[in-house]
């Protein structure tokens, strides 16, 4: 007696047949997943660095590790315009006009109140205090928020390295290339 083709234990089960080949698009699945993970993450760090600006808040960035170990080069610390009536804390991160690099700010913390109302201000890192004292009105900003590293590359790049720079880009270039790439088509 002969069995009919396309019952059991004839031919390979088609159901077989797409489990195998549902499985050879994982990787292209997964490398895809992966793209996307890293454009959220880009878009989530310009977002957090760019929106506080729709409050009047200024994203300044981080150039040396005078305030190591709480903030460090390459980071972006948002600040906000000290508001009125403000009275300076011992302990709050503020930038103040730097007077040894006129037109230059600095990041750091208030270390104390001299006896004429004046901010003393010291980077974390330091030893000492600041040797200029900053009038409370003089005061740029408040620090509000903190964003890791997003500017580093940047920074990279402006003193001559461009390496993480272009890696960087490299790699939100290959990710956008990835994730607008046209799906595999199963077979």
């Amino acid at each position: 007696m002969s069995v009919p083709a396309g019952w059991a234990g004839t031919q390979p089960s088609p159901v077989g047949q797409r489990s195998r080949r549902n499985f050879a698009g994982l990787p292209s699945l997964l490398l895809r997943l992966v793209a996307i993970a890293i454009l959220a993450g880009v878009g989530a760090l310009v977002a957090w660095s760019s929106v506080p600006a729709l409050w009047g808040w200024t994203p300044v960035a981080v150039v040396s590790e005078s305030m190591s170990p709480n903030l460090h080069r390459g980071d972006v610390a948002i600040t906000s315009a000290p508001p009125e009536n403000w009275t300076p804390i011992v302990g709050q991160v503020v930038v103040v006009p730097d007077p040894q690099h006129p037109g230059n700010t600095r990041i750091h913390r208030i270390s104390g109140i001299d006896e004429n109302g004046m901010l003393i201000t010291r980077g974390d890192a330091n030893g000492s205090d600041d040797s200029f004292r900053t009038a409370p009105d003089k005061v740029e900003g408040i620090g509000r928020l903190l964003i890791p590293g997003v500017a580093l590359a940047t920074l990279d790049l402006q003193e001559g390295d461009p390496a993480m720079f272009v890696l960087q880009t490299v790699a939100v270039l290959g990710a956008v290339a990835l994730v607008l790439r046209p799906a595999r088509k199963p077979e």
